[in-house]
C-alpha cells in the first residue's frame, strides 16, 4: 500500500529549547508500506522526534536540509528507490545520516559485500559501510542502530 502524502509530523512541543544537546534527535522514516512506518513511529516516538514519508518523491519534493539527525529509508519503493533518493538527498543533505530498511536479501547480501561497499563508495562517495537492517527486525536492534548512527 502507497501513501501520496508528504511526511505527516508527529505533535511536538516547539516552545521547549531547540538546542542539539536537549532536542529530541529527529528521524524520518521513508517507506511506501504503512504498516511499516506506523510500527517505527510507534516503537521511536518515546525517544525521538518521527516523521513519516510514504512516497518517496513527493518527501524528496518537501525535504528540507539539516533538518532531519537520520533517515530510515526502505530500498524499494515506486517511482524513486531507495539508491536514487538516497544520492538525491545526499545532494542537498550531505551531514544527514542514512540507514537502509530492507526486505530484500539480495540487496541485504550487496550492501553488505566488501566489493559493492566500494562501489557504492565511488558512486556516492561514502565512507566505507552503508548500515542496512533487514526486515522484519525488532525494537531492540532498531534501537541499537539508531543509537550508533547517531552517536548516542
Amino acid at each position: 500500500m502507497m501513501a501520496t502524502t508528504p511526511p505527516m509530523r508527529e505533535s511536538h512541543d516547539t516552545s521547549k529549547s531547540t538546542s542539539n544537546s536537549s532536542r529530541k534527535k529527529r528521524i524520518l522514516v521513508v517507506d511506501d508500506e504503512r504498516d511499516i512506518t506506523d510500527s517505527i513511529r510507534s516503537a521511536l516516538k518515546a525517544q525521538y522526534w518521527v516523521d513519516v514519508g510514504g512516497s518517496s518523491s513527493q518527501t524528496l519534493s518537501s525535504y528540507r536540509p539539516g533538518f532531519y539527525d537520520l533517515i530510515l529509508l526502505d530500498y524499494r519503493m515506486p517511482t524513486i528507490d531507495g539508491f536514487a533518493f538516497y544520492q538525491q538527498i545526499k545532494g542537498i543533505d550531505p551531514k544527514v545520516k542514512v540507514c537502509f530498511i530492507t526486505a530484500y536479501e539480495e540487496l541485504h547480501s550487496k550492501i553488505l559485500n566488501l566489493q559493492w561497499q566500494n562501489k557504492v563508495n565511488s558512486i556516492f562517495q561514502e565512507d566505507t559501510t552503508l548500515p542496512v537492517l533487514k526486515k522484519p527486525f525488532d525494537t531492540a536492534t532498531l534501537l541499537a542502530m539508531i543509537s550508533r548512527l547517531l552517536g548516542e
